[in-house]
């Protein structure tokens, strides 16, 4: 799956601008920031709030496929 460098590097910068640009970030690049994260400086509240993000994106996603088995629909 294929990340946008440019959030990543913003998502990066300072936990302030993670904060900002999180919302635009696909699970992907969320782990990918993960990654490089973890294996850099280790900031822990970068660190927890991607995690954060990464497990809201999984429900989400969870929540739209068990609504579109259960209630036919996929919103």
């Amino acid at each position: 799956m294929s990340v946008r460098k440019w959030y990543i590097d913003q998502a990066l910068q300072s936990f302030v601008r993670l904060n900002e640009v999180l919302s635009e970030l696909t699970e992907a690049e969320v782990l990918a920031c993960l990654d490089l994260e973890a294996s850099s400086t280790r900031r822990l509240s970068v660190i927890d709030r991607l995690i954060s993000r990464a497990v809201r994106l999984r429900e989400i996603e969870y929540s739209n496929q068990l609504k579109g088995k259960y209630h036919g629909t996929s919103t």
